[in-house]
């Protein structure tokens, strides 16, 4: 069948599976080669991931190519976090890049794990695993037992973020697991995100340098942020694709004439302050996961 209901025919897209959760309305479609996870909130739908299924080596969407931006900082990380698991396009992509590395992917929502080992191609390793668990929870866990050299806050809901996972509360525990010269890169979404602005003012409480990556349509913005003193410009980033040692499905020299100079830095933000009491922590974080709140703190349009 296609996404409307009707008989499927070789132009249109065939739904694979639909799946309900406690978070999620979940959909895997496909449209000849290519794979997608979306998704759905009442009449919207949300594109979470999207593969093809001939070219296992490569990212397709945007954002995820933004997010790869992350190694021109961070050439050689011998440990990932990532934040959400979507259809696991990013990690693969950097478990076969970095077999060595410990990969540890945090994902609240089971039945993602479970769609993504059967349509996504995730095979967990001895050095790559999904964890199910809150982001934040699993963050603290970490605290004072393990550092990460690269982190990924890539966590969507259909229509919004849980917004625990995007306040500079949460950025201070994010940071107690960064190591010294590490990088966190955090997804903002496209052109319909028009709090960005506050990412950036939030972000900065806490790390010493910011960095934007956003591609020339505007469909997607990629923040790194590090404690590092040094600043980089326009020609670090091209001087450090050019060096970079591995070798990618697409040039890593174009990523970085992604980067933006002062975007977002001028513009009026507010910080993103924690909306629940320190005795409250659980209960809240369950409320955010399941947009039990009584407003959206962090909502999302869809643009697709």
């Amino acid at each position: 069948m296609s996404i409307f209901g009707q008989k499927k025919k070789e132009s249109e897209v065939e739904i694979l599976v639909r799946e309900k959760s406690d978070y999620n309305d979940i959909y895997v479609m496909q449209k000849g080669s290519k794979r997608e996870m979306w998704f759905r909130k009442k009449n919207d739908f949300f594109l979470q991931s999207r593969i093809d299924i001939n070219k296992l080596d490569t990212l397709i969407l945007v954002n995820t190519k933004l997010l790869i931006s992350a190694l021109l900082l961070q050439p050689a990380p011998r440990s990932i976090l990532m934040i959400g698991l979507g259809g696991c396009a990013v990690s693969n992509f950097l478990s076969r890049l970095y077999p060595q590395a410990i990969i540890d992917v945090v994902e609240i929502d089971q039945k993602v794990i479970d769609i993504s080992k059967k349509f996504f191609y995730l095979n967990e390793t001895l050095n790559y695993k999904v964890h199910h668990d809150d982001g934040r929870r699993f963050v603290r866990k970490m605290s004072d037992r393990k550092t990460y050299d690269l982190i990924y806050l890539d966590a969507f809901k259909s229509g919004s973020i849980p917004f625990h996972l995007k306040t500079i509360q949460f950025y201070q525990d994010v940071k107690r697991v960064l190591a010294s010269r590490g990088v966190v890169g955090s997804n903002l979404y496209g052109k319909s995100n028009l709090l960005k602005p506050n990412d950036w003012k939030t972000f900065s409480g806490k790390f010493n340098r910011i960095y934007c990556f956003e591609d020339h349509g505007r469909r997607a913005t990629v923040l790194f942020a590090t404690n590092r003193i040094e600043t980089w410009g326009m020609s670090h980033f091209i001087q450090a694709a050019k060096q970079f040692h591995l070798s990618l499905p697409f040039p890593l020299v174009d990523l970085a004439k992604t980067y933006r100079a002062e975007k977002l830095e001028k513009d009026n933000g507010t910080v993103f302050e924690d909306d629940f009491a320190k005795d409250e922590f659980d209960r809240t974080i369950e409320k955010n996961n399941l947009d039990r709140t009584k407003s959206i703190l962090y909502p999302i349009k869809n643009f697709e």
